[in-house]
């Protein structure tokens, strides 16, 4: 009787959350329904992602990550994590013998990043409930469906690494909030770790976070084990994961992957720090050196054995990639470049979460000011990340919800105070801008945005699936495209392309931006260079527009004006008009 009561307690402590994420995943359903029923995918690393997972589901190596079907015929290498692709392929697998590949697909790229979004709404409610209580936990795990930001993430369709790195990102900060010191250490150290396999975007936030261990380690050197098996955790699992996803597949070469230099740096630091805690009768001072030396070794290595990263993997790309495709990638850019209704999207929810954190850090006693005092540190650390590439304003939101929660409590108890009835139910809407902020911006955004703006953020007609779909009527070659609609015709097409936007395919993007900006003889040279067959050509695409500005005459503008040079062949396939194809004669 009592295990039938224990569970029976479980199940009904689980309903409102499980309430939340169903009607969170119906909603997002409905919301891309049309883009699930045309298999429309958005986002260029989503398309990438799925033809990844064809690609090792067909026979290609788990160490080989290039996609051979660009940049023929050498093909087109990425630091992706096959990490990522477990869940997919998983799920693919699992449904085929019953849907068939095509549904199959279809059923993971939705599942994906609804499970996903379920894991990170139990993670934010988890550490809600250790700030907090219950009853907060609760409805931070509706705030976290309505903070756009973090729903364009884990939106169905949306299987890239994006929705992992905000789940593990909540794992660390879920890890660094529990009492038991060793078991937060290792479970830390283990998110962090799986965080920089994926994604080395995790680096900072891994610094940040060892940061947090050694602060308190210097004002309690009880706490040496948390900083101990946190730095140890996460040198040896990341080591492990290196050799388990990469192999031999690595080069110094590339800074935008974990390599060999960063397992030098994490295991430095990792001893040097195990050397340090065990001299338990140094003062505070020698802690603090010790601590300095230890990141200065760490550092020192790296820059020995790859002085070239210390600018970044961009830093050094060729100025035309640069401009016509790194400087158009807003995700990746700080706010100050971003149009205002990004800026509010981003940088609302991490200001009032800022506000709220501190008001409780003030007020908070006994275990629970430590664990605000790391709330309110993590959570500065990530939104200063935030500021400076906007994609990672997801994790900044995330971490705000307890903040934003405490003070959305704060709000209503105050508001609860009023005599007013209808005062109290204006200050209750009111306060909900506390916790939903992302919501008001889009609305306000909605409503002063002109037709002409909203019309230019929608997909072209040209990457629609149909008409992608009727290049296969043409026997399967070499094909020079715009870079937006390149890796569409990879998913839907048996045809090779030049490039998408990617950036260790730098080189090949290069020469895809020379043949739209040369001149039709230059560009011609160029198409012949590389054996093209077929040239693809979208007057409607916002990417024809920076080719056209930058080359008046070059052969983008040229066909634009109906100019079509003898040496291409228009090729009718019929349907809508939208895509011009062209043979290119020899």
């Amino acid at each position: 009787m009592i295990q039938g009561k224990v569970a029976a307690a479980g199940r009904e402590s689980i309903r409102p959350y499980m309430l939340a994420w169903l009607i969170a995943c119906a909603i997002l359903v409905v919301a891309n329904l049309s883009a699930i029923s045309n298999f429309v995918i958005r986002d260029p690393d989503d398309m990438l992602r799925l033809l990844q997972v064809r690609d090792w589901l067909a026979g290609q190596s788990w160490f080989d990550v290039s996609q051979h079907r660009m940049n023929p015929p050498e093909g087109a290498g990425t630091h992706w994590s096959r990490l990522v692709d477990l869940p997919i392929a998983g799920l693919i697998l699992l449904t085929r013998p019953l849907l068939g590949a095509a549904n199959a697909e279809l059923a993971a790229l939705v599942a994906v990043p609804l499970l996903t979004l379920g894991v990170v709404m139990a993670l934010v409610a988890a550490i809600t409930r250790r700030l907090l209580d219950r009853e907060q936990a609760i409805f931070a795990s509706f705030v976290v469906p309505v903070t756009l930001i973090v729903t364009h993430q884990l939106r169905p369709l949306r299987i890239d690494h994006h929705g992992w790195q905000m789940a593990l990102a909540l794992a660390a900060l879920l890890a660094a909030l529990d009492t038991d010191r060793r078991r937060s250490g290792l479970v830390g150290g283990a998110a962090l770790a799986l965080w920089l396999s994926i994604s080395l975007e995790g680096l900072p936030y891994a610094a940040a976070f060892a940061a947090v261990a050694a602060v308190r380690w210097l004002i309690d050197p009880r706490e040496s084990q948390r900083l101990v098996w946190t730095l140890a955790s996460l040198a040896g699992l990341a080591a492990a994961l290196f050799a388990i996803t990469r192999g031999l597949a690595w080069s110094l070469d590339h800074c935008d992957a974990v390599s060999p230099v960063h397992l030098a740096g994490l295991g430095i630091a990792a001893v040097g720090c195990a050397l340090l805690t065990r001299w338990r009768s140094a003062a505070l001072h020698w802690r603090i050196a010790g601590l300095g030396l230890a990141g200065a070794g760490a550092l020192a290595a790296m820059a020995v054995l790859a002085p070239h990263c210390a600018a970044g993997p961009f830093e050094k790309l060729d100025p035309l990639v640069r401009d016509f495709w790194y400087l158009n990638i807003a995700e990746g850019l700080p706010l100050w470049t971003q149009e205002p209704v990004i800026v509010a999207l981003v940088i609302a929810l991490p200001l009032i979460g800022l506000a709220g954190s501190a008001v409780q850090f003030q007020n908070a006693s006994g275990e629970r000011r430590p664990a605000w005092a790391v709330m309110l540190f993590m959570l500065a650390a990530a939104t200063i990340v935030a500021v400076f590439v906007q994609r990672a304003g997801a994790v900044a939101n995330l971490f705000a919800i307890p903040g934003a929660v405490a003070l959305f409590r704060l709000a209503r108890q105050r508001i609860d105070g009023w005599r007013s009835a209808p005062m109290r139910l204006l200050g209750t809407l009111a306060s909900l801008l506390l916790v939903a902020p992302s919501i008001a911006a889009a609305l306000v955004n909605s409503a002063v945005e002109g037709e002409a703006a909203a019309a230019s953020r929608r997909p072209s007609s040209c990457l629609d699936r149909r008409q992608i779909q009727a290049l296969n009527r043409l026997p399967a070659g070499d094909v020079a495209a715009p870079l937006d609609l390149g890796l569409g015709i990879l998913i839907h097409t048996d045809h090779r392309i030049v490039a998408s936007g990617h950036h260790r395919n730098a080189a090949a993007m290069r020469d895809l931006f020379l043949i739209f900006l040369s001149p039709p003889q230059e560009a011609r040279a160029l198409l012949e260079r590389r054996s093209i067959d077929w040239l693809i050509f979208c007057p409607a695409m916002p990417e024809g527009g920076h080719y056209k500005r930058a080359a008046p005459d070059g052969l983008w503008a040229q066909l634009d004006r109906g100019r079509i040079p003898a040496w291409l062949q228009p090729v009718e396939l019929g349907g809508k008009p939208g895509l011009r194809v062209y043979r290119v004669t020899r």
